[in-house]
């Protein structure tokens, strides 16, 4: 059986004798001092719940990961540690069935784990751990950012431009499928522009202007180099447009719009 650790007053001797007799009677060993693997019983009466040295107690038994039973004699509010413990109220009568039927099941494999609160030594535990976690991230940032300086972290920029350029690429499609191609299209472009979304109305403005420039505003194979690349080109555009571009494409280089052979040095 558990040692049980028995906590009270001088002017709570006769019920702590009671509780003591029994617990005795049953088997179990009853101390005054908070003991490893033990339980803890507190009698609390008015005058109890302000004393120092049973506070002190129940603090040792937290921090010790004991379970508490509160045992009071008379009417009174729990401290704020265990506040929220079942307790056993004997201030009509102590009914010893009742302790050694909660002992017993706190006693139990099953019984739930025993209260955690908040002490003065798990706070200062809780800061403790806090300083160390905190040093432990200064340093690291500190040699990130040395890392960076010397040039040992270097981003990884083939990743990078992969990304970009998937957006780049994958952007311009869509604005570029909306861009006027007919006469017809050229008169319906406001409008056009006009039930784009606003963050795209300039993209689709100043793609259309470039194009009437002749400017390369969006990419399409324009020359016999440009095509050779189109495949490792559409490898890092968006899966999404990967067909529908490819296939714009083809029927361009079928109308031959698209793709302008570049001129090849016949010299000898």
């Amino acid at each position: 059986m558990k040692p049980i650790t028995l906590t009270y007053i001088a002017a709570d001797q006769k019920l702590a004798a009671q509780i003591r007799a029994d617990l005795e009677t049953v088997g179990h060993a009853v101390v005054d001092d908070v003991t490893e693997g033990g339980l803890t019983v507190v009698i609390f009466s008015a005058e109890s719940a302000r004393d120092e040295r049973i506070r002190g107690r129940i603090t040792a038994a937290l921090d010790a990961h004991q379970h508490i039973i509160p045992v009071m004699a008379e009417p009174v509010k729990l401290p704020r540690l265990i506040e929220d413990l079942p307790l056993l109220d004997f201030s009509d009568g102590y009914d010893a069935e009742r302790l050694r039927a909660e002992i017993k099941r706190l006693s139990a494999p099953s019984a739930p784990p025993p209260p955690v609160s908040l002490t003065p030594a798990r706070k200062k535990s809780n800061q403790q751990t806090a300083v160390i976690i905190v040093a432990a991230a200064g340093v690291m940032f500190v040699l990130a950012i040395i890392g960076v300086v010397i040039g040992a972290f270097v981003p990884p920029a083939d990743e990078f431009a992969g990304v970009e350029t998937q957006i780049f690429l994958t952007r311009n499609f869509f604005i570029d499928e909306a861009l006027p191609r007919t006469t017809e299209d050229a008169a319906a472009f406001a409008a056009t522009v006009e039930s784009a979304r606003p963050t795209v109305q300039p993209f689709l403005i100043l793609t259309a202007t470039g194009i009437a420039l002749n400017s390369e505003s969006t990419f399409y194979p324009r020359s016999t180099a440009d095509a050779t690349a189109f495949p490792a080109t559409l490898e890092r555009v968006s899966t999404i447009v990967q067909e529908r571009m490819a296939a714009t494409v083809t029927q361009r280089a079928i109308e031959a719009a698209s793709i302008t052979p570049t001129p090849t040095d016949t010299a000898p």
